[in-house]
C-alpha cells in the first residue's frame, strides 16, 4: 500500500515537471500577445482620422450629379450611408446636401414619409425635385412642398395636375422647369420666377402652360404642332439652345409666322416618320446658329432640288453652320436621299452627319 502512493506521488512530480516548462510557455505567449493586441488597440486606421468634413464631401460624391435625384430607398440611397455606423450616421444626418434632390415616384408606396424626413434633413438648401406621386398620396404631397417652394431649383412634373398648384405663386429660386402634362391639365400661368432659365414642356403643357419666355436660353418641347411652337419662340428671343420634336398629327394647311431667334446656336428638330412638312424651318431666323439636328422630311422635298427648304433656311437666317446632323427613322437604313448629295450641297459645312432616330433629351442644356 505505501509503496503504491510513493509511486503516485512520484508520477505527480513528473506530470509537475512537465507542466511547469508549459506554463511558463504559455505566460510568455500571453505576454507577447498582450504587447501585439495593444498596438493594434493604439492604431489609428486612416478612415477614423479623416476629418468629418472630408467624409461628407466623400458622401456626396456617392450621389448622382446635383441636380440628378438618387433612389429615396436601396444601395444608391443617401439613406445606406446612415446604415453603416453611428459616426457616419451621424455626419450623413449633419450634411444637408445629400437631401436636397428628390424623386417621388408612384412605384413606391408610403414614400411620403421617407419625402418629409429629407425635406427636414435638407435644411435651406435649394432642392430639386422630381414628382410622379401615387393618387392617394397627391394632396398630401402638395401641401408639404408648397412650404418648400421658396427653395425649389430644378423642378419636374409628370401627371399629377393637383400638384400644378406649386406653380400659382412666386418661385424665387427656380432655375429649371420640366412639365409632361395630361391632357386636360388646367392653365397654368408662371409670372415671378427670376432666375428661371431653362423649361421642357411635353404634351398638354406645350399648350396650358405660359412662362417667363423672354428670360429662358434654353427650351426642348415635345409632341405640339408647328402653330403652338411658334407662338412660343415668337416671345422667347434670348434663346441660344432649342429642342422640338413635332407631333403626329396636326392641321398643317396653318401659315405660320416668321420667328426670329437671333441668339440661337443649336436647334434640334425632330418630327415623326408620317409627317413631312418644313414649314417648321422655313418659319425660323436664326443667324447665329451653329448646330443643326434635324429629322430629313422636315429640310427636303421632291423634286430635282431636295434640299431647297434647308437651303431657303440657310440663306433667309445668313447662318453659318459647323454641324449638320440630318434625323431619319428607325425603319431605314439611311437617309432618303443620300447623304452624299447632302454634302455636295452644303460643302462649306464643316461636319455633316446621318443619325438613325436622334434621342430626344435634355442634353441641348449641356452644349
Amino acid at each position: 500500500m505505501l509503496s503504491s502512493l510513493e509511486a503516485d506521488r512520484r508520477i505527480i512530480l513528473d506530470f509537475n515537471a512537465q507542466i511547469e516548462p508549459i506554463e511558463l510557455h504559455l505566460a510568455e505567449l500571453r505576454s507577447k500577445r498582450a504587447t501585439v493586441q495593444a498596438r493594434l488597440d493604439a492604431y489609428k486606421y486612416p478612415v477614423s482620422k479623416i476629418p468629418n468634413e472630408i467624409i461628407s464631401e466623400i458622401f456626396l460624391q456617392f450621389l448622382p450629379t446635383y441636380p440628378l435625384c438618387p433612389e429615396l430607398g436601396g444601395r444608391y440611397s443617401p439613406t445606406i450611408l446612415t446604415h453603416i455606423c453611428s459616426q457616419w450616421r451621424q455626419i450623413a444626418l449633419s450634411t444637408p446636401q445629400l437631401w436636397r434632390a428628390i424623386n417621388s415616384s408612384d412605384s413606391a408606396a408610403g414614400e411620403i414619409h421617407t419625402i418629409k424626413a429629407w425635406l427636414g434633413r435638407c435644411g435651406s438648401c435649394p432642392l430639386s425635385l422630381e414628382i410622379r406621386p401615387a393618387e392617394n398620396e397627391r394632396k398630401g404631397l402638395l401641401g408639404m412642398l408648397d412650404s418648400q417652394r421658396a427653395h425649389i431649383e430644378h423642378l419636374k412634373i409628370v401627371g399629377a395636375p393637383i400638384v400644378l398648384a406649386l406653380l400659382d405663386s412666386a418661385m424665387p429660386r427656380l432655375r429649371h422647369l420640366h412639365l409632361d402634362l395630361w391632357a386636360g391639365s388646367r392653365s397654368i400661368k408662371l409670372d415671378i420666377a427670376p432666375l428661371l432659365r431653362t423649361a421642357v414642356l411635353m404634351d398638354a403643357a406645350c399648350t396650358v402652360v405660359q412662362l417667363p419666355w423672354g428670360q429662358l436660353t434654353a427650351l426642348a418641347l415635345r409632341f405640339g404642332s408647328p402653330k403652338e411652337y411658334c407662338s412660343i419662340l415668337q416671345q422667347a428671343p434670348n434663346l441660344v439652345h432649342c429642342a422640338l420634336e413635332l407631333k403626329a398629327y396636326y392641321n398643317d394647311e396653318v401659315i405660320l409666322p416668321e420667328v426670329n431667334l437671333p441668339l440661337l446656336r443649336s436647334l434640334v428638330l425632330k418630327s415623326p416618320p408620317q409627317n413631312v412638312d418644313t414649314k417648321m424651318i422655313t418659319s425660323l431666323v436664326a443667324p447665329a446658329l451653329r448646330i443643326l439636328k434635324v429629322s430629313e422630311q422636315c429640310i427636303t422635298t421632291l423634286g430635282q432640288n431636295p434640299f431647297r427648304p434647308l437651303s431657303s433656311f440657310i440663306s433667309k437666317s445668313t447662318c453659318e453652320l459647323d454641324e449638320l446632323c440630318i434625323i431619319y427613322p428607325y425603319n431605314q437604313k439611311a437617309p432618303y436621299v443620300p447623304l452624299e448629295h447632302c454634302q455636295l450641297e452644303f460643302s462649306s459645312i464643316p461636319s455633316i452627319s446621318a443619325n438613325c432616330g436622334h434621342h430626344f433629351d435634355e442634353n441641348i442644356f449641356d452644349e
